[in-house]
């Protein structure tokens, strides 16, 4: 009878011990099935910023051209003649097919007026330096292509505030001229990969020199570049 008791007990651990391994084992064999979902809400989190900032199409850029002036003058003394002058700048813009831009710009612009009282060899030509601020809105008619070839069309409204006048021999000076003048702007822009071209005409809606009929108006050309 002991022999049986003890082979009995020893067969109840061994039965025990295996039901235990089996337990482990299915447990493990469970959990490895299990699948990890991935968390996406980050992915559409971090997506989302993307999305919109295709949408926005920000665009800074840097220019410098020549601008081509002359006055507008009702004058019996002078006679207006057109004159070169430079300007430089920045930019940035924002939109697709329709776009919007502000820029700042430092210009000088050149004038000449030949004074039909006088036979006297003097120079007639004088500057004004300005800083202007082009608030722009425009259409880009190959938005679909914008990074590789772009042509749009613009208009802007142009604060320009006058900073001084270049030393001349028709004694205008800075207290001579209107300090603001705001300008009408219309042009046309093409975008080549990085470059930019643009053309337009400047019209002033004051005068520019007091009490003197004498509207300003700037043919300019830019070449800038785009980042």
């Amino acid at each position: 009878m002991k022999n049986n008791s003890s082979y009995f007990r020893i067969i109840l651990i061994s039965l025990i011990i295996c039901s235990a391994s089996l337990f482990n084992f299915a447990k493990a064999q469970t959990d490895t099935t299990k699948v990890t979902q991935p968390d996406t809400t980050s992915q559409v989190k971090a997506e989302e910023p993307t999305k919109v900032d295709r949408k926005r199409r920000d665009e800074f850029g840097l220019f410098i051209g020549s601008n081509f002036n002359q006055l507008a003058i009702e004058s019996a003394d002078f006679e207006s003649s057109t004159n070169v002058g430079y300007h430089l700048g920045g930019y940035y813009k924002r939109g697709r097919f329709f776009y919007w831009q502000v820029a700042a710009r430092f210009c000088n612009a050149g004038y000449s007026l030949d004074n039909l009282t006088s036979t006297a060899d003097s120079s007639n030509d004088f500057s004004v330096r300005s800083f202007d601020l082009p608030l722009t809105a425009g259409i880009n008619v190959l938005s679909a292509t914008d990074r590789i070839l772009a042509l749009r069309i613009f208009v802007s409204a142009v604060p320009a505030f006058n900073l001084g006048v270049g030393e001349n021999d028709l004694m205008i000076d800075k207290d001579k001229i209107n300090q603001f003048i705001l300008y009408g702007q219309g042009g046309v822009g093409v975008n080549v990969a990085f470059l930019v071209i643009e053309a337009g005409y400047n019209y002033g809606l004051q005068d520019l020199i007091k009490d003197t009929k004498s509207v300003p108006g700037q043919v300019f050309i830019n070449l800038g570049f785009r980042f």
